[in-house]
């Protein structure tokens, strides 16, 4: 029993309590699509008129808390109910919450992946990923260039009374106008878009990849400077008490462990939970 406990330090039950959480969203967000799809089945087998009935006689499920239920199976049921082991969208919107998701439905679906890689939306509060959403949605303010002083009032006047009656697009200085023209396209061309998304699947775009990159890097770069700090504080504890030094080794020894041991077989097959791990999920969506 002694061996046993040793074995066991704080920083690997850590490890496997964050590991169980990320494994607990993933269950949670798969069960509320998998709810959204039977919602949606049981409304086309209705008839009309008795679809309000039936939620809240049947399942007690408000008309609203259906609906995010079903928009949530509609939106992520293809890619994460049958995913393939590396597809991107798995990795990004698997360990999303059920609220992380729902709000992630304010985005368009063709710029949703890199908006969540790029907020690293998985670690965003719900707050946080509200306002995110928000900002998103809205258009930065543009500026019109500086007048260059040689324009008359008159001119100034006819001018203004044509661009009331004409409301053009305002002019931009080149170093900035290639920007704005592709925001303003990217939110006011979206038909055009989906009509290229449905025949003909958009590959994994570059931005992507390199933002997962410098988060690896990133990453890497963190753990690197903590363990050169570990060893700092080691050799101080070796001069100081050497029994103490031996007990911090061998729990950043089995933290080490862990860590191989994870990396070995991440991420881990799609579909599947994790070895000898059994998860409890509580339901968010409850009516």
């Amino acid at each position: 029993m002694h061996d046993s406990t040793d074995k066991r330090t704080p920083l690997v039950i850590a490890a496997e309590i964050n590991a169980i959480n990320q494994e607990s969203r993933r269950m949670l967000l798969k069960s509320a699509i998998e709810v959204g799809r039977r919602l949606k089945e049981a409304k086309e087998l209705l008839n009309h008129g008795e679809w309000m009935k039936w939620l809240k006689e049947s399942v007690s499920y408000s008309k609203s808390t259906a609906a995010n239920l079903m928009n949530l199976y509609e939106e992520y049921g293809h890619l994460l109910l049958n995913p393939s082991d590396n597809d991107s969208n798995f990795q990004t919107f698997g360990n999303l919450t059920y609220s992380q998701a729902l709000l992630l439905l304010g985005i368009p679906e063709e710029e949703r992946q890199e908006f969540a890689v790029q907020n690293d939306v998985a670690n965003m509060t719900a707050r946080q990923l509200n306002q995110a959403v928000k900002e998103q949605k809205t258009p930065a303010p543009v500026k019109e260039p500086p007048k260059t002083g040689t324009e008359t009032g008159a001119e100034a006047g006819a001018g203004a009374m044509a661009e009331s009656q004409t409301q053009p697009q305002p002019q931009l200085p080149p170093q900035t106008q290639g920007d704005i023209q592709i925001k303003y396209v990217s939110r006011t061309v979206r038909p055009r878009r989906q009509s290229i998304t449905k025949t003909e699947p958009a590959p994994a775009t570059s931005s992507l990849v390199t933002s997962y990159e410098e988060k690896c890097t990133a990453c890497c770069q963190t753990i690197a400077n903590t363990f050169q700090e570990l060893l700092t504080a080691l050799g101080h504890l070796a001069r100081l008490d050497p029994r103490t030094k031996e007990k911090c080794s061998r729990n950043a020894d089995q933290l080490a462990s862990y860590m191989v041991d994870r990396l070995k077989d991440w991420p881990p097959v799609a579909g599947t939970n994790m070895k000898g791990v059994q998860t409890y999920s509580t339901c968010e969506w409850g009516g």
